[in-house]
């Protein structure tokens, strides 16, 4: 109901609910795309079935890796609540950055039109071995592939050279505006989504209440 008041209590409204940047974008596109979806993610055994039931109930097969030690990721998301709805997460990634290219197998694009990867999986060397070995996949099957770079936190210390170099092949980029920004070190969101669209063929940067840009071959 108000800032957070250090030390002590502050009135709030809590909930928990099922999400994450990959189970979000899954239960979108079949929303609205009409088409069968997939999402391959790794859950501990406290939440699996919860995640499974909510994700078949949005219209998408889950394929869940259940993680025997560590527990399900949960993020505490801070919504403001003026028109904004500016959200700040707490995040325990847990099981989710633990997948890895034994996780991964090239029947997964079996009759599939596009690949989407959630930037988280850069965060982590596991998760980042699976990025490679999907990328590579979805190349030899000529399927396109795009990706969310989910953090500007993480961004920074991960790296921008980094980052650009381990999502060089993706076909759409789908950054924030901070997250263009933070890449290609411009204050204008325009001229950093056309910055971006010289290394990534098109790049859609999310502009929040103002829509989003799109960019391709530096324009």
């Amino acid at each position: 109901r108000g800032p957070l008041a250090s030390g002590t209590d502050t009135a709030a409204a809590i909930r928990t609910v099922p999400g994450g940047a990959g189970a979000n974008v899954a239960c979108w596109a079949a929303h609205w795309g009409g088409a069968e979806v997939r999402l391959l993610g790794r859950v501990g055994t406290d939440a699996a079935a919860w995640h499974e039931r909510a994700l078949t109930a949005s219209g998408v097969r889950p394929l869940l890796v259940v993680d025997p030690q560590a527990p399900t990721g949960t993020v505490i998301c801070l919504v403001d609540t003026d028109a904004a709805a500016e959200r700040t997460f707490l995040t325990d990634s847990g099981a989710s950055l633990r997948l890895d290219p034994d996780d991964w197998s090239d029947a997964l694009l079996d009759g599939v039109a596009r690949l989407h990867l959630s930037g988280y999986l850069l965060f982590s060397e596991p998760s980042r071995a699976l990025v490679a070995v999907a990328l590579a996949s979805a190349r030899a099957h000529g399927v396109p592939v795009s990706l969310d770079p989910a953090s500007a936190g993480f961004l920074v210390e991960l790296g921008v050279d980094r980052f650009l170099a381990l999502v060089e092949g993706v076909d759409v980029l789908l950054p924030s505006r901070d997250e263009a920004c933070l890449l290609t070190g411009l204050s204008d969101a325009a001229d950093a989504a056309a910055k971006l669209s010289r290394h990534v063929p098109l790049v859609v940067a999310k502009q929040g209440a103002d829509g989003a840009l799109v960019a391709r071959s530096g324009a």
